[in-house]
C-alpha cells in the first residue's frame, strides 16, 4: 500500500470562503496564547523560589489568573485552531455557521477573561477545565464551547468533492473525527450536570470557608472531570491530524496511506462514545481515567511509528531545506515530547507535580505541532515569513518552545511539590524542592520565549503581507 501524493491546490471560490472561516479562528487561537503568555508570567513568578513570596502578594489573584491562563492556553487555543483547521476541509457552501460560530465563541473569551479582575470569583482548581466560581465565567466559558460545537454543525462534517487540498486526505477523517469527540465531550459535560448535585453550591448555615470550598471543588471536579478527559483525546487526534498535515508538506506524499489512517482515527474516536452514558449514570470517574490511559497511546504511536518509517524510507529524497524546515522540526518536537508524556505518564504514582510536569509535556507536544503547523500555513493564506532571518527563526521556534516546556515538566518532576500553590502557600523545605522548581522557572522562561518568538514571525509576516498591499495599491 504505497503512499499517495499531494493533490494540488486549485483557487476557487469555495476555498476563498474556507480560508476567510479559517482566518478568523487562526487570529482567536493567536491572541488566546498571546494573552495566556502574558498570565503565564504571573504563574512562573508565583512559583520561583525566593521571589514568589514578594511579587505575589495576592494568591487569590495568582489563582484566578491560572484558571483563565489555562482556559485560554488549552481550550481558545487548541479548539480555536482546530476550528480553522475544520474550516479548511472540503465541504458544500449551503450550509455555512463559522461566521456565527466565531462571533460567539470569541464574545464567550472576552467574558470569562474578564473574571480574572473580580475578587468575588472563587478559583476552583479543578482538573481539565479549572473554573471561576460567578455566573459571568460560565457564561463565557459556556458560550465559547458552543460556539465551537456550532462550527462543527457544517457541510464540512460529511466527506465531499474536493474544494481545497490544504488538508490532505489522511488527515481529513481525522479533523472530522476530533470534532465528533469534541461534540460527544460536549454530551459528556451535560451528562454531568444533569446527575451531578447543585445543592453542593449553596452555602448553607455553618460551613467554614474551608468547607464551602471544598463542597464547590466536588461539584466542579464532577462536572469538568469527564468531559475534559474527552477532550483530551479530541485534541490528541487534531495533533496527529496536524503531523500528517506537516509530513504531507516533508514528503510530497501521504505518511499514512489514507485508509490505514481512516481506521486508526477510528480506534480512536470510538471508545469516547461511552463517555455520556457514563456521567449520566454517574459512573465512577476512574473510568475516565483508564479510557485516557490505554484510549491514546496505542493508535498514536502507531501514526507516530509509520511516520517515522515513511520519513527513513524517502531519506534519499529529500531538498537540502526539507528538513530544516517548521514541518520537520514542528513533527519532531511533537512527537519526541509526546513520548516523554507517555513515559512521565506511567511514573504516576500519587498526586503530586508529576502530574502536571507529564500534563504540561502532553499538551506542549499539542502546542508545538500547531504553531509548527501555523507556521507552514501562513504562505498559502498570502502571508509567507517577511525574510530568511525570519524564516530561519521559524524553523527552531517549535523546537525552542518544547525545550522549555520540556525543561519545565522536568523541573516540576523534579520538585515534588504541592500542586497550584503560588506565593506565600508554597513551601520550600529542601534542596530537591528548590532545585526543581528553579529548573522550573528557567524551563518555563524558555517556553515563554518561544511563545514569544512564535508571535513574533507572525506578527511579521501579517506586517509585511499588508506593506506589500499597500506599496501595491495605486
Amino acid at each position: 500500500m504505497s503512499p499517495e501524493p499531494v493533490e494540488a491546490i486549485a483557487e476557487t471560490p469555495e476555498r476563498r470562503i474556507a480560508m476567510r472561516d479559517a482566518a478568523r479562528w487562526f487570529a482567536l487561537a493567536v491572541g488566546s496564547i498571546a494573552v495566556a503568555g502574558t498570565l503565564a508570567i504571573v504563574l512562573v513568578v508565583g512559583r520561583l523560589p525566593g521571589i514568589s513570596e514578594i511579587v505575589i502578594t495576592d494568591v487569590e489573584f495568582a489563582k484566578r489568573s491560572l484558571v483563565v491562563h489555562v482556559n485560554l492556553a488549552l481550550a481558545v487555543w487548541f479548539f480555536s485552531f482546530t476550528a480553522g483547521l475544520f474550516c479548511l476541509l472540503p465541504g458544500a457552501r449551503a450550509l455555512r455557521v463559522s461566521p456565527l460560530a466565531f462571533v460567539l465563541s470569541l464574545s464567550g473569551t472576552l467574558l470569562f477573561c474578564s473574571t480574572v479582575f473580580m475578587p468575588s470569583a472563587t478559583p476552583i482548581l479543578c482538573n481539565y477545565v479549572p473554573a471561576l466560581n460567578h455566573w459571568v465565567f460560565l457564561l463565557g466559558i459556556g458560550m465559547f464551547g458552543g460556539g465551537i460545537a456550532l462550527n462543527y454543525i457544517d457541510s464540512r462534517m460529511l466527506p465531499g468533492r474536493v474544494a481545497s487540498a490544504l488538508v490532505p486526505r489522511e488527515a481529513r477523517f481525522g479533523l472530522r473525527a476530533s470534532a465528533l469527540v469534541y461534540l460527544c465531550a460536549m454530551l459528556t459535560f451535560y451528562g454531568a450536570y444533569v446527575s451531578g448535585s447543585d445543592s453542593l453550591l449553596i452555602r448553607s448555615d455553618g460551613l467554614t470557608d474551608a468547607q464551602y470550598l471544598d463542597r464547590l471543588q466536588a461539584y466542579y471536579e464532577w462536572l469538568f472531570w469527564g468531559g475534559g478527559h474527552v477532550l483530551q483525546i479530541a485534541n490528541e487526534i487534531a495533533m496527529v491530524s496536524a503531523w500528517l498535515i506537516l509530513l504531507s508538506r516533508v514528503l510530497k506524499r501521504s505518511a499514512v496511506p489514507p485508509k490505514a489512517a481512516a481506521v486508526l482515527f477510528l480506534i480512536l474516536m470510538l471508545p469516547t462514545a461511552v463517555g455520556p452514558w457514563w456521567t449520566f449514570n454517574s459512573s465512577s470517574m476512574t473510568h475516565f481515567t483508564r479510557l485516557m490511559q490505554w484510549g491514546i497511546f496505542p493508535a498514536v504511536s502507531v501514526f507516530m511509528i509509520w511516520s517515522a518509517v515513511s520519513l527513513f524510507k524517502a531519506r534519499g529524497g529529500f531538498r537540502p531545506g526539507d528538513l530544516r524546515s517548521p514541518a520537520f522540526v514542528g513533527f519532531v518536537t511533537s512527537a519526541v515530547m509526546t513520548v516523554i508524556g507517555y513515559l512521565l505518564g506511567a511514573a504516576i504514582r500519587s498526586s503530586n507535580t508529576l502530574i502536571p510536569a507529564h500534563y504540561h509535556v502532553a499538551i506542549g507536544a499539542v502546542s508545538a505541532s500547531f504553531m509548527a503547523l501555523l507556521l507552514t500555513l501562513l504562505p498559502d493564506f498570502g502571508r509567507p515569513l517577511s525574510s530568511p532571518r525570519m524564516r530561519k527563526l521559524a524553523t527552531w521556534q517549535p523546537l525552542l518552545f518544547g525545550v522549555g516546556q520540556t525543561i519545565f515538566a522536568a523541573g516540576l518532576a523534579v520538585a515534588g511539590a504541592q500542586r497550584k500553590v503560588y506565593g506565600k502557600e508554597q513551601v520550600v523545605d529542601s534542596f530537591e524542592r528548590y532545585a526543581g522548581l528553579s529548573v522550573m522557572g528557567i524551563g518555563g522562561g524558555i517556553a515563554l520565549i518561544g511563545g514569544i518568538l512564535f508571535m513574533v514571525i507572525v506578527v511579521s509576516a501579517l506586517l509585511a503581507a499588508r506593506k506589500r498591499k499597500s506599496l501595491s495599491s495605486p
